[in-house]
C-alpha cells in the first residue's frame, strides 16, 4: 500500500540560498508528474518564494524517503477601506498513489485557527483560483459557507472584492462574462478516463465547478473565496471531525458483520442500497434482504488494494461511497485504465466467465465497498436471467472500451461515443459447436469464449476477448455457449 510515512515542517526563512534552490527542484519534480503549464521558475516564485507575508510548508514523504507531495500555505496582510485585511492562499500537489488522507486539512486549519484568535474582528478569507473540480468539491463540502456556489448569487459586495484580489494576485480575466474565471496557467495532468469520470459525475459542486469554469483543463481557474468566520470554522470543524469518527465506527460495524454475520440486523439502508444496482433493482425485497444477509462492508483508506490482477473471483463489488482506481497490468508495472464512483459495480468480468481477475483495483479516496460473495450470487445468475444479462451488459461493454481505447477509429472518441458503437451493434448469442457466417466488412467483438475459425487454409482458435476486423465471408464455430456482438 503506498502511504504517506512522514510529514516534514519546513522553515523556509532559515534556508540558505542553496537549500532553496535544492527544495525547489524537489518540489517542481513532484509538480510536473500532477500539473502542466507552470516552468520551474513560475512555480519557484508561487510555491518557495512567494511575497506573502508568512509561508508554511509540508512535506510530504514515504517509507523510502522520497517526496511524494507538498502544501504550501501563505498568509498575505493587506489594508481595505483604511481596515486590515488577511487573505490565505495555498499550493498543493501529491503523486496520485498518495491522496486522499486530512493532512493539509489538519494543518491548514490549526494555523488559520490561531491566526484568527491572535486577530479578532479582523477579516480573514481564504482565496484559491480552482483549477479542477475536486479541490471546489472538498471546500463545498466541508464549509459552511463558500463562493460562488450553486443556486446562490454572490453578494455584489463580495464579488467586487473577489474580483479585485484577483487582479491584485496577476489573475488575468478570460471571459468578461464569467469574471471570477482567471487565467492561472497549471493545468492537472489526467488520463482520459479520469476526465471522463469527473465529467460525468453526479455531485452537485461537481457540476456546478464545471459549468463555471468549462476551460479547467486549459489552465483556467474559477477564483473561490471562503469567508474566515468562527461559524464557518466551526463547520469545517465539524465536517472533518464527522468524518474522522466515522470511519472507525464503519470499520467496527463492519467486522461485526464479517465475524458473527447474523447478529447485526439488515436494515432497509441495506436493502435499498442493493436496489440501486441496475440489474438488481427488479428483484423482491426477500431475494434482497438475503442477498444483504451474505453482503460484506469493507471501509478502506485511499490507497488501499481490493484486490490485484490474476487474483481468483470471490464476487462482485459496489462502491457505497468513495471512489476507485482500475489498474490494468503493463510490461512496466500498471496503468490506470478507469475510475469509478459511488454506485458502480466492478468484478462482474471474473464473476461470469470464471477467469482470473484481469485488472487490479486499489481504491481512490477512503471508501466504503460491499462485498456479495460468489457463492450466493451464483444460484440468483442460473435462474434469473434480467440478473445475467444485467451482468454481462456491464462487462461487455467494460471489455470492449479495454479493446477499442486506443485504436485507429476509435482513440478520437470519448468513452460515451465508443460505447455508443457497441449499443449499437447486432447481438447474437451461439450454443455450443455452432457456426455462423459474418460477411465482409463486418466488424466482430467477442468479450469471451473460444472461436474457431478458418484463415488461408488453416483452422484457427482464439480464447478470451477478441475483437477483429473481418475482411473477406467466414465461417465462425464456438466451442462453448459465446455471445457475438456484430459491429458495422
Amino acid at each position: 500500500m503506498s502511504r504517506v510515512t512522514h510529514t516534514e515542517v519546513i522553515r523556509l526563512h532559515t534556508l540558505s540560498a542553496r537549500e532553496r534552490q535544492q527544495l525547489t527542484d524537489r518540489l517542481y519534480a513532484v509538480h510536473q508528474q500532477i500539473f502542466d503549464g507552470v516552468d520551474r521558475e513560475s512555480f519557484a516564485q508561487y510555491v518557495v518564494g512567494s511575497k506573502a507575508e508568512h509561508t508554511w510548508l509540508l512535506l510530504h514523504k514515504n517509507a523510502a524517503g522520497d517526496t511524494v507531495g507538498y502544501f504550501a500555505l501563505h498568509l498575505f496582510e493587506k489594508q481595505l477601506d483604511g481596515a486590515p485585511l488577511a487573505v490565505f492562499r495555498a499550493e498543493a500537489g501529491s503523486l496520485r498513489a498518495y491522496r486522499g488522507g486530512n493532512i493539509n486539512a489538519r494543518f491548514w486549519m490549526e494555523r488559520v485557527v490561531r491566526y484568527v484568535m491572535r486577530h479578532p474582528g479582523r477579516r480573514v478569507f481564504y482565496m484559491g483560483a480552482l483549477v479542477h473540480p475536486s479541490s471546489y468539491s472538498l471546500f463545498a463540502r466541508h464549509c459552511g459557507e463558500v463562493w460562488p456556489r450553486h443556486g446562490q448569487e454572490t453578494p455584489p459586495a463580495l464579488l467586487s472584492l473577489m474580483t479585485s484580489l484577483a487582479s491584485e494576485f496577476g489573475l488575468e480575466q478570460v471571459d468578461p462574462a464569467r469574471p471570477l474565471v482567471r487565467r492561472v496557467g497549471w493545468s492537472t495532468r489526467e488520463p482520459d478516463v479520469e476526465s471522463e469520470y469527473w465529467k460525468h459525475c453526479d455531485k452537485p459542486e461537481v457540476r456546478y465547478f464545471l459549468a463555471s469554469n468549462p476551460g479547467y483543463g486549459l489552465g483556467h481557474g474559477l477564483v473561490t473565496v471562503v469567508p474566515l468566520t468562527l461559524a464557518n470554522l466551526l463547520s469545517m470543524a465539524r465536517s472533518l471531525l464527522k468524518r474522522r469518527l466515522r470511519q472507525p465506527l464503519e470499520k467496527l460495524t463492519a467486522r461485526m458483520q464479517r465475524a458473527w454475520p447474523g447478529a447485526l440486523p439488515r436494515s432497509a439502508r441495506d436493502v435499498q442500497q442493493l436496489r440501486r444496482i441496475p440489474f438488481l433493482a427488479h428483484l423482491d425485497d426477500t431475494t434482497l434482504r438475503g442477498l444483504a444477509g451474505h453482503a460484506e462492508r469493507h471501509v478502506l483508506p485511499a490507497g488501499q488494494p481490493v484486490f490485484h490482477a490474476g487474483s481468483a473471483c470471490d464476487g462482485l463489488y459496489l462502491i457505497e461511497r468513495g471512489a476507485v482506481y482500475v489498474m490494468a497490468p503493463t510490461g512496466s508495472g500498471e496503468t490506470l485504465v478507469d475510475e469509478l464512483g459511488s454506485g458502480a459495480v466492478f468484478g462482474e468480468g471474473a464473476l461470469l466467465t470464471g477467469e482470473r481477475r484481469s485488472a487490479s483495483i486499489r481504491t481512490a479516496t477512503a471508501s466504503v465497498l460491499v462485498h456479495l460473495p460468489r457463492r450466493a450470487l451464483l444460484p440468483l445468475l442460473d435462474q434469473d436471467r434480467p440478473l445475467r444479462e444485467g451482468l454481462w451488459k456491464t462487462f461487455s461493454e467494460r471489455r470492449f472500451d479495454d479493446l477499442v481505447r486506443g485504436r485507429d477509429g476509435y482513440g478520437h472518441l470519448e468513452r460515451k461515443h465508443r460505447l455508443d458503437v457497441y449499443r449499437h451493434g447486432e447481438q447474437r448469442e451461439l450454443a455450443p459447436w455452432q457456426w455462423h457466417g459474418l460477411e465482409a466488412g463486418t466488424q466482430l467483438f467477442v468479450p469471451s469464449g473460444t472461436l474457431e475459425f478458418e484463415h488461408e487454409g488453416l483452422v484457427m482458435s482464439q480464447r478470451g476477448a477478441l475483437l477483429m476486423e473481418v475482411r473477406q465471408p467466414l465461417q465462425v464455430k464456438v466451442r462453448e455457449t459465446t455471445r457475438l456482438v456484430l459491429l458495422k
